[in-house]
């Protein structure tokens, strides 16, 4: 669906959410847990806060070729969970913050880049 500017409208596009924890008790837990979050930067997720991160993609189906990833990368110990969003609801989030600029001003000139195609 594309809006008046010829845009991919904000209700396809998808924004992909990857929630963790991991013990980082033991050596092998800090070298699993560096290597799980190594490949989400590999496939193009970025830091939302600690043990956040978002993807943005441009179709649901695009979103759920990276849910399966992660399903894949999923070490033995710990949790992970997958959320999806619409961009538009992405937009709608509200953000308070009381000690700092905002962060999300940045992730979204990062999204513009990356959505340029």
């Amino acid at each position: 669906m594309r809006n008046i500017n010829g845009d991919l409208s904000g209700y396809r596009k998808m924004v992909l959410f990857v929630m963790f924890d991991m013990p980082t008790e033991t050596k092998k837990d800090l070298k699993i847990y560096r290597e799980f979050r190594k490949e989400l930067l590999k496939n193009g997720f970025i830091m939302f806060q600690f043990s956040i991160y978002i993807r943005f993609c441009r179709s649901l189906a695009i979103a759920q070729k990276y849910e399966g990833r992660i399903e894949g990368l999923a070490p033995e110990n710990g949790s992970i969970r997958i959320m999806k969003i619409t961009e538009s609801q992405y937009q709608n989030m509200k953000i308070i913050e009381n000690y700092r600029e905002k962060p999300e001003e940045k992730l979204q000139e990062q999204y513009q880049t990356i959505m340029v195609f």
